[in-house]
C-alpha cells in the first residue's frame, strides 16, 4: 500500500500557528464570566463534601469566593471538581479601574486553561491575577466585546451598548453615551437606573449609579471651586444635588460679569455692538448697547 507523504516541519509549524491564532480568536470572541458557581452545580459537588465543611463550601462556591481556615483545602478540591463539571473555561479579571468625570476606564485580562475554578478573595468585587494564578490558570489580556447594560430598582436589566477592549485589554465606557442611548429609547437616562453593569453579567464592573452621581457631583463642585469648571454645567448635570442652587447663583454672577466686561468693551470700541447682541440673548446692558447699534429690541 502506498503511504502518503509525511508533513514537514515548516508545515507543522504553520498548522500550529494557525491553531494558535484560531484559539486566540475564540478566546476573544466570547466574553469571560465572573467566578460565581451555578447553585445546582454547587449543590451536586457540595453533597460529596464532608459534613463539617459542606455548608461553608457551598455558600462560598455559590458566591465565587475563597474560604480560609480548615475548610480551604476541601474547597480547593471542590473547585477542581466544579471546573470538571462545567463547560466554562474563561474567567474575567479586572486589572485596573479608573473612574473619571465623563467615563470609566478599564484594563482587563482573562484566565483560561485553569486547573481549578478561580475564586475571588472575600470582599473583592472581581477576580484578580493572584487568585487566577492560585487556581493554576493561564492569564492573558482580554481582547474582545464588552456588553454594557443597566439595572433598574426592580432588578430588571436592559442592554445598552457594546464596547471592545483593545490589544492591551483597555476599554472605555462613556457615561454620556450610555445616558444618551437610554434617552433616545425613551428610558429617561442613567438617572432612572440603579446599577451600571460592564461585561456579561457585570463581570468587569458593578457601578452603583446613585453613589456614582454623588461622587461625580463632588468632583465637579471641587473643580468649579478651583476655577476649572462651569457652574452652569454643574447645575445642568446635577440638578438635584444640594450644591445646584449655589452653582446656579454662581453661574448667573459669572454671566453678569461677562456681560459687564463686554459692555465696557463696546464702550471702548474693542467689541462691536452687533457682536455683543449676538453673544448675549438676554442682558441688563442690552438696551444701552442697542442704542449704539441702532436696532430696537425684538
Amino acid at each position: 500500500m502506498r503511504r502518503g507523504k509525511g508533513i514537514g516541519a515548516p508545515a507543522r509549524r504553520a498548522a500550529a500557528a494557525l491553531l494558535l491564532v484560531a484559539g486566540c480568536a475564540r478566546l476573544g470572541g466570547r466574553e469571560p464570566v465572573r467566578g460565581e458557581v451555578d447553585p445546582q452545580v454547587t449543590a451536586a459537588v457540595a453533597a460529596r463534601v464532608p459534613e463539617p465543611c459542606r455548608a461553608a463550601v457551598a455558600a462560598a462556591m455559590t458566591a465565587g469566593e475563597q474560604l480560609a481556615g480548615q475548610c480551604a483545602t476541601t474547597q480547593s478540591r471542590a473547585a477542581q471538581e466544579v471546573l470538571a463539571a462545567t463547560r466554562q473555561r474563561s474567567f474575567g479579571i479586572v486589572d485596573r479601574t479608573t473612574v473619571r468625570l465623563a467615563s470609566m476606564g478599564l484594563v482587563l485580562s482573562q484566565a483560561h486553561l485553569c486547573r481549578r475554578w478561580p475564586l475571588r478573595a472575600p470582599g473583592q468585587a472581581s477576580l484578580d491575577v493572584g487568585a487566577a494564578r492560585l487556581a493554576g490558570c493561564n492569564v492573558r489580556r482580554y481582547v474582545g466585546p464588552l456588553a454594557v447594560s443597566v439595572r433598574a430598582s426592580d432588578g430588571t436589566s436592559l442592554p445598552v451598548m457594546t464596547v471592545r477592549s483593545d490589544q492591551d485589554g483597555q476599554a472605555e465606557v462613556s457615561f454620556a453615551e450610555v445616558d444618551a442611548l437610554l434617552r433616545a429609547r425613551g428610558r429617561g437616562g442613567l438617572g432612572s437606573f440603579t446599577t451600571l453593569l460592564v461585561g456579561r453579567d457585570g463581570w468587569a464592573a458593578h457601578v452603583d449609579l446613585p453613589e456614582l452621581r454623588a461622587q461625580l457631583a463632588e468632583w465637579h463642585a471641587t473643580w468649579v471651586g478651583r476655577g476649572r469648571g462651569s457652574p452652569a454645567l454643574f447645575a445642568e448635570l446635577h440638578p438635584d444635588d444640594e450644591a445646584a442652587a449655589r452653582m446656579r447663583t454662581r453661574a448667573l454672577e459669572a454671566s453678569l460679569k461677562r456681560q459687564a466686561e463686554d459692555a465696557a468693551a463696546v464702550d471702548r470700541g474693542e467689541l462691536s455692538a452687533r457682536r455683543f447682541l449676538e453673544r448675549h440673548a438676554w442682558s441688563p446692558y442690552r438696551s444701552l448697547v442697542e442704542q449704539k447699534d441702532g436696532r430696537p429690541s425684538p
